[in-house]
């Protein structure tokens, strides 16, 4: 099996990424990631301060034989093991969203913990489960060099808990290559991602497979699939945005691939849809919206 080691990496997504391997469709191959922050984090006793930022969610870039420009990359997500330490933390500089949820002076507010036996270790008496997730998934676009710390189109840092072992992410290809963008995973993450540094941000080792699909309608959104849900996924710069174009997405793929009408497909959407944002404080705002299949047969 090939394996990407956390080298060789970038913190944009762009035309000029630097691939680290290249697999075929249908290889199964691993992805070791970097730290969001980077590589400070050695110890149990170590601990996140504003200083250690290394860059925007370095990746790792892997390159697809066959896959040309108006593809689809469809990623198989087989596994997502998370490394045995992860932190949390902010300060008021680093998440202003922080001080819109109460006008305090947060100082320097972080936890580093343990990850062992399916668990997060956050003090004596709390122990989380693990619900492994990879933050920044995505393909480089045609000609723009995006920051790490954005989401779009691409896929890039959409910050999705439902980007985890079991779920099938579509990505558009714009470039030959595909140039898919592998990191920022956390051991587990909660809804507006209101930490800003993730939940438990922490390296991990992914292990992933793709096929590339030929001669499909080009995207308007990424789409997710696991075997309960279809879902889509917005990153625009404001949440109204972001869940509009997934609301619009969803309904896109509804009448696409399953037969409905508009009218039908709607009304249906309101009886079912869930919808969340997934993520608050990076430059572009996340919504998914989901739809449950058995009601799509």
């Amino acid at each position: 099996m090939k394996v990407a080691m956390r080298k060789m990496l970038t913190n944009t997504h762009g035309p000029l990424s630097k691939p680290q391997i290249t697999v075929a469709a249908g290889e199964v191959f691993e992805v070791h990631t970097e730290l969001c922050s980077g590589e400070w984090l050695l110890a149990p006793t170590d601990r996140w301060t504003q200083d250690k930022m290394y860059g925007c969610n370095p990746s790792v870039v892997v390159s697809v034989d066959s896959a040309e420009p108006g593809d689809i990359l469809k990623v198989h997500i087989l596994a997502v093991e998370p490394d045995a330490l992860g932190y949390t933390g902010f300060t008021n500089h680093t998440n202003p969203l922080a001080c819109l949820i109460k006008n305090i002076d947060w100082g320097l507010n972080e936890r580093t913990v343990e990850i062992r036996d399916g668990f997060i270790h956050w003090d004596e008496q709390r122990k989380i489960p693990v619900i492994p997730m990879v933050g920044t998934l995505g393909t480089a676009p045609k000609s723009e060099t995006l920051s790490n710390a954005k989401g779009g189109l691409h896929g890039g840092n959409m910050d999705v808990q439902e980007v985890r072992a079991g779920s099938i992410v579509y990505l558009p290809v714009a470039v030959p290559g595909a140039l898919l963008h592998v990191g920022d995973c956390h051991a587990i993450q909660g809804d507006g991602e209101i930490n800003c540094s993730g939940g438990i941000e922490c390296r991990a080792t992914v292990r992933l497979k793709v096929e590339i699909l030929k001669g499909q309608k080009t995207l308007s959104c990424v789409r997710i699939e696991d075997d309960n849900y279809i879902m889509t996924v917005a990153c625009q710069r404001s949440t109204e945005e972001s869940f509009y174009e997934a609301a619009a997405g969803m309904l896109e793929w509804m009448t696409e691939c399953f037969g409905f009408s508009d009218k039908e497909g709607y009304l249906l959407m309101g009886l079912l849809m869930e919808a969340r944002a997934t993520q608050f404080v990076n430059p572009t705002r996340t919504y998914i919206c989901k739809m449950p299949k058995k009601y799509l047969k």
